[in-house]
């Protein structure tokens, strides 16, 4: 028997969307003391990929679709990845996922680390890029 089959996960899944949900829904993540800050910030004081994901959370349950891109460009394309990715695995097993290509890691690497690097220049337009 597998430990997470699909109903387990299905059932995990839920669970934390009805915590998650709601607390970014009710609660602003900027100055709240209950979410955590960035550790790479805090001690390398740059921006990661992630910089920003929370408040675009926040912005994105508030239907602040411009204000979620404002605070990260990359939250809006991985979330619809992710659910596609998920779909796809639930809906359409026989398929082949998304990431199963050989590049498709690799590319989404360079698009991370290339995203990282730009939105931690301090010129216009790179600093658009930064939350």
């Amino acid at each position: 028997m597998e430990i997470f089959s699909k109903k387990r996960f299905l059932i995990l899944i839920g669970v934390l969307l009805k915590i998650t949900v709601p607390l970014y829904f009710l609660f602003n993540p900027s100055g709240q003391l209950i979410f955590p800050k960035c550790p790479i910030y805090q001690h390398l004081g740059v921006y990661c990929s992630g910089c920003g994901s929370q408040r675009a959370i926040h912005d994105l349950l508030h239907l602040n679709i411009l204000d979620a891109i404002g605070h990260n460009l990359l939250l809006l394309p991985a979330l619809t990845l992710i659910i596609i990715e998920l779909c796809m695995r639930f809906f359409r097993p026989e398929k082949k996922s998304l990431f199963y290509y050989r590049k498709a890691p690799i590319i989404i690497l360079i698009v991370i680390l290339v995203f990282t690097i730009l939105r931690n220049i301090k010129m216009y337009p790179f600093e658009y890029l930064a939350p």
